[in-house]
């Protein structure tokens, strides 16, 4: 009887309680929106730029410098005093004084060729002896190794009259026959330095110039005609000619720019070392 008076009293509905109304939840989708960025993380990434110190620029030159020279003084200036290149007399400076004679009374003026290996000597000598009358009469000697290297000196002789013959020499330019180079040097009255356009030999033109210099010495090298031929002026990468000039200290020097292979400015610069000569030891 008690648990049908607990069911009834259940059932029964009090005065004051009032109806629970029941609502539907519906489920709403939304927009997804960007996060927003708070100022603290815009300090933290302009403080992580600017933390980084940027390193310094490199420095692009225009034309190389070179860089040290393998050349040795004592060891050019020993191979100097081996050759007999002693240091000019007074007779030597004096046109006329001092002249060299064959068997047949004529005077022999020695041209040498001279510059780093594979900058243009024999090549030019060949251009030279191809395309000038009076050196195609001669006989051009030449010692080469088997890709066609000069090996100990290219020789050709040209008349120039009855009474006169230029000795024309080009001399190896590889480092190993610097003995046999230095000995070609030897009497000579005027010298071509012919230096390869390059960059890449650049260093090489330095040290055969410096070669030259301490075999030949001070006095020699200021009274002895020279003229420079920059050579392989027609390669796109060719060093401006007044920046060779000026690296390789030939100021005051006739320079030629030269193209050994077309023959662009060998017979200006071929005439202009003989007329030198000429002046120099004979004095016309």
């Amino acid at each position: 009887m008690s648990v049908f008076r607990r069911l009834k009293g259940r059932s029964k509905k009090k005065p004051d309680e009032e109806p629970v109304e029941v609502k539907e939840t519906v489920d709403t989708v939304t927009p997804m929106t960007e996060p927003e960025t708070s100022d603290k993380a815009e300090v933290e990434t302009k403080t992580h730029f600017s933390e980084i110190t940027p390193g310094r620029a490199p420095v692009i030159e225009r034309f190389p410098t070179p860089q040290r020279v393998d050349f040795d003084p004592v060891v050019t200036a020993d191979l100097a005093r081996k050759a007999r290149i002693s240091p000019q007399t007074a007779a030597e400076i004096v046109p006329g004084k001092v002249l060299k004679r064959d068997e047949e009374g004529r005077v022999h003026i020695k041209i040498v060729f001279y510059g780093p290996s594979l900058s243009g000597k024999t090549t030019a000598l060949r251009w030279l002896f191809g395309n000038i009358r009076s050196l195609s009469k001669g006989k051009l000697v030449e010692i080469s190794d088997e890709l066609g290297r000069t090996t100990f000196f290219d020789f050709v002789p040209v008349t120039a009259s009855e009474n006169m013959v230029f000795d024309v020499f080009t001399v190896a330019g590889q480092r190993r026959h610097a003995s046999s180079r230095i000995k070609v040097l030897r009497d000579c009255d005027g010298i071509i330095f012919m230096a390869d356009s390059t960059p890449e030999q650049m260093n090489e033109n330095l040290a055969s110039i410096q070669e030259l210099r301490i075999a030949l010495g001070t006095d020699r090298m200021a009274t002895l005609p020279i003229v420079v031929s920059l050579n392989k002026r027609d390669l796109p990468n060719a060093l401006p000619v007044d920046y060779m000039v000026q690296m390789l200290d030939l100021e005051g020097y006739p320079v030629f720019a030269t193209i050994a292979t077309e023959g662009k400015n060998l017979l200006r610069m071929f005439q202009r070392v003989l007329r030198d000569s000429l002046i120099f030891k004979i004095g016309i």
